[in-house]
């Protein structure tokens, strides 16, 4: 691995400092789907600055409060800080910056909208974000839902313990200020047909429709009363429709919308709830922290077990008699579960619920021309996020399968890309994603010169109180504590750069690191997967031969010498340079 060197004259060639930064991502950017600066917001909360670092995440999220809830936060589980200690709570921090009460709202350019009017269809985070993005780009979205109010299955399924309403409509209505227009209770296939948007002058169709349909396994039993499937119990219990007094819930299924539908099976009153899944606890796909925090209310999860048939008394379910799974995959890793059927296992139950995954409803297709395949499937052109006709495109869990927000959001912007360069006559298409090289990892051997710290903990209610109800399971980061966890970032990539036509090899930068990173063989060479960007040898070079790509050190002590004015005049004695 080879030490960042430039010249002085490409140097001084450069737009903007954030040029330098992209020369190479930290592996927090690299692993966010959105490729979202990570260590930019996160270092400006460092320095105070909330409502710039919003601006920055917005910048490729325009849901910051919901994914500072419900993400899955892959850039955490990238994090350098992975074997040393803990990662940064990233997705705290963005909560933190999302909900912090600014005295007015951030505000969003008007943006001129004069290359056509586009047709999205669905509202949730893919479509409004391929709708955000074209109306950026001088377009005319109008996005199209059955429902009332856009977020898609985040308004009418995601439970409100995970996901307030209000936190859901801050972000939605951000992204309506930005030029985007919401038809709700329109159904497209049977209000509108696609000949009507295309005579209404739609350029083009996006299809965002998401998977709608909760899937319901074909065992005995199944049509008795008190079987339900996942989307439509979770939209009942968010609408207030669900009362489970004194019931006893058995949820089929392993994955997060399991979770969500036993957690939620729990607060509308549930006597008990058990959760059974073929898979064993290391292969169960929901992620740890929620299985974790199902456990804590009480639901009970069963492994190795896979369905046979419903139990019924007089038509209503009494109970599941499960099979006894041998093995779940098979030898090329695809679901292909194994039972042994000498092997039963009953589970009392009055209430069953099937969460064994989803599909999309595309019956409104019928007609339009465009086509499905033989399992009745959207034909998709992944290259080119273009269906079978020429004029739609599509993005989201339709064509990508289950994922999370912010998957959904990169597709959408992904599609938006696409249909930009189609109505421009870019027969190219989409470039083909080129990321820049990342960050190579802390070796172990210098883990024990990195000081270390405690990860924040958001504060959480106590298990016994939050399953009684839809509230919000934790509470944001405070403003210290998100500050002093933000400041643990070691600023990835943000180091030292040498201007190898300046460096003079005097050592002046060995002498002054307190890590002892540089090494100087004809020129100084300075390691970015090893420096911490503490700034000290650009501090003291004599010859101005190295920069700081996350910093400039004159700012720095222009900062400090401000605070301390401040503090001689009586301000504050707690400052944060920014």
């Amino acid at each position: 691995m080879q030490g960042k060197k430039i010249v002085a004259r490409e140097y001084a060639e450069l737009a903007d400092r954030r040029a330098l930064l992209e020369m190479e991502w930290p592996p927090c950017r690299a692993g966010c789907p959105v490729h979202a600066d990570v260590r930019g917001y996160v270092e400006l909360i460092a320095r105070g600055r909330y409502r710039d670092a919003l601006a920055l995440i917005m910048e490729v999220l325009p849901f910051p409060s919901v994914c500072g809830r419900i993400c899955h936060h892959p850039c955490e589980q990238a994090c350098r800080r992975n074997g040393l200690d803990e990662p940064i709570a990233i997705r705290e921090l963005k909560r933190f910056v999302a909900e912090y009460p600014y005295p007015e709202p951030l505000r969003f350019p008007k943006p001129v909208q004069d290359r056509g009017k586009v047709a999205i269809v669905g509202a949730g985070p893919s479509g409004l974000t391929a709708a955000m993005e074209l109306s950026r780009r001088g377009y005319r979205p109008a996005v199209f839902d059955c429902n009332g109010e856009p977020g898609g299955l985040l308004a009418t399924a995601v439970p409100a313990y995970r996901l307030p309403r209000e936190v859901l409509r801050k972000d939605t209505d951000a992204i309506l200020s930005q030029g985007v227009e919401f038809r709700g209770g329109i159904a497209i296939g049977k209000d509108m047909s696609f000949e009507d948007l295309r005579r209404q002058g739609f350029k083009a169709i996006v299809l965002a429709v998401g998977l709608s349909k909760s899937r319901l396994l074909p065992v005995p039993g199944a049509d008795a009363e008190g079987i339900h499937t996942a989307i439509p119990f979770l939209a009942a219990a968010n609408a207030g429709r669900l009362s489970l007094a004194g019931r006893h819930v058995a949820v089929i299924g392993g994955g997060n919308v399991a979770i969500d539908v036993a957690r939620s099976a729990l607060r509308a009153g549930a006597a008990s709830v058990r959760m059974v899944c073929v898979e064993d606890e290391k292969e169960q796909p929901a992620w740890p922290w929620e299985k974790k925090e199902a456990a804590d209310e009480g639901v009970i999860t069963l492994h190795r077990l896979g369905p046979g048939r419903i139990l019924t008394d007089s038509g209503k379910v009494a109970g599941v008699e499960f099979r006894r799974v041998l093995s779940v995959f098979d030898p090329d890793g695809r679901f292909n579960p194994k039972y042994d059927d000498s092997v039963a296992v009953s589970v009392p139950a009055d209430t069953v619920v099937f969460a064994v995954g989803q599909e999309a409803d595309l019956s409104f297709l019928d007609g339009s021309g465009v086509e499905k395949d033989a399992r009745g499937r959207l034909v998709f052109d992944r290259v080119a996020m273009r269906t079978s006709a020429t004029d739609v495109f599509a993005c989201g869990e339709v064509v990508t399968g289950p994922g999370s927000a912010v998957e959904a959001v990169a597709s959408g912007r992904r599609a938006a890309l696409a249909v930009d360069a189609f109505l421009r006559g870019d027969k190219g298409g989409i470039p083909r994603e080129e990321l820049p090289p990342k960050i190579g990892e802390l070796p172990v051997e210098w883990r024990s010169k990195i000081s270390r710290g405690s990860r924040a903990r958001v504060p959480e209610r106590p298990p016994a109180v939050r399953k009684k109800d839809f509230e919000p399971v934790d509470r944001c980061l405070s403003e210290n504590v998100a500050l002093a966890e933000a400041r643990r970032c070691m600023s990835c990539g943000a180091g030292a750069i040498v201007l190898e036509d300046k460096c003079a090899a005097c050592l002046t930068c060995l002498r002054v690191c307190p890590f002892g990173i540089p090494v100087v063989d004809g020129t100084a060479e300075i390691h970015s997967y090893l420096c911490q960007a503490c700034g000290m040898c650009a501090a003291e070079c004599p010859n101005n031969a190295i920069i700081m790509a996350g910093f400039a050190p004159d700012a720095i002590r222009k900062g400090i010498r401000a605070a301390l004015e401040s503090v001689r005049s009586g301000g504050p004695r707690i400052a944060v340079i920014s």
